[in-house]
């Protein structure tokens, strides 16, 4: 498949601008890069967010459950498009502080808990919009941060040093 005219700068200035947004707290600028009928689908919970006004609830949400004190944020790990620009995988560290605004039910941790969770976003890009963000992390280190968990290992959970 041919790559359209100026592809790979308009991928590189969309990664940039979402890189810029995303580390930071300024969810108008991450709403500019959303398609008008963007979806946002938490993949650990399958709840789904369409539309600007739905994904825009969904940000100023995160933001008020939690806060990043020195040396906490998100860091991306790995970040990449595939050749067409119309894929962007986006993985990050995110370390953080519980607010008591944190917007889950009942499984939710205690405002002050120190959390950090890998997430991985995989973005589908059209005309230089984001469409869709499948968004992936592993929902027990929120919901039972501190505990071990093994799916594989025939060792206890509580034996971290020998998986």
């Amino acid at each position: 498949m041919a790559k359209p005219a100026n592809s790979g700068q308009h991928s590189a200035d969309l990664v940039q601008a979402f890189t810029a947004a995303f580390t930071s707290d300024d969810i108008e600028s991450f709403l500019d890069l959303i398609a008008p009928d963007g979806e946002w689908v938490i993949m650990a919970t399958g709840e789904t967010f369409r539309g600007i006004d739905q994904i825009r609830q969904l940000a100023r949400r995160s933001v008020a459950g939690r806060d990043h004190p020195t040396g906490t944020g998100i860091k991306p790990t790995n970040v990449f498009t595939n050749a067409e620009g119309t894929k962007l995988c986006w993985e990050y560290m995110h370390s953080c502080v519980v607010t008591d605004q944190w917007p889950a039910s009942k499984n939710r941790p205690a405002p002050g808990t120190k959390l950090e969770l890998p997430i991985v976003p995989i973005c589908d890009i059209r005309k230089d919009k984001v469409v869709k963000i499948r968004e992936y992390f592993n929902l027990q280190t929120i919901t039972e941060p501190g505990t071990l968990h093994k799916v594989y290992s025939l060792r206890p959970a509580q034996d971290s040093a020998n998986p």
